[in-house]
């Protein structure tokens, strides 16, 4: 065997050029704006319609914005962890409002 037979034999790694982008999947950012949507839905709810049906829409919009939150970029994170706090907020007003109504003058 010579040298030249020794080098063909030797492999040499390609490096790529392209870097991997760890992009989030589609239905993650979808989550994230639905999130919002149903925060903003649930507040509208509330001044022309039911607390209840506000509070189950703020709650469905609290748990899409824990599932759009995980595993998205920052701006879509930040983005899902306002909506949360905007439909928490109303979670815990009529929480505490509906708790006072039926126990404190039940």
């Amino acid at each position: 065997m010579t040298d030249m037979d020794k080098e063909k034999d030797i492999e040499h790694p390609v490096e790529s050029t392209t870097e991997k982008v760890s992009a989030a999947p589609r239905d993650k950012k979808i989550a994230v704006w639905i999130a919002v949507l149903l925060a903003v839905v649930a507040w509208v709810v509330l001044l022309w319609g039911n607390g209840y049906v506000a509070l189950g829409v703020a709650l469905v919009a609290c748990a899409a914005g824990f599932w759009g939150a995980a595993g998205n970029e920052n701006a879509m994170r930040r983005l899902a962890t306002a909506a949360i706090i905007a439909a928490m907020v109303l979670v815990v007003v009529l929480a505490a409002f509906l708790v006072v109504l039926k126990i404190g003058l039940g």
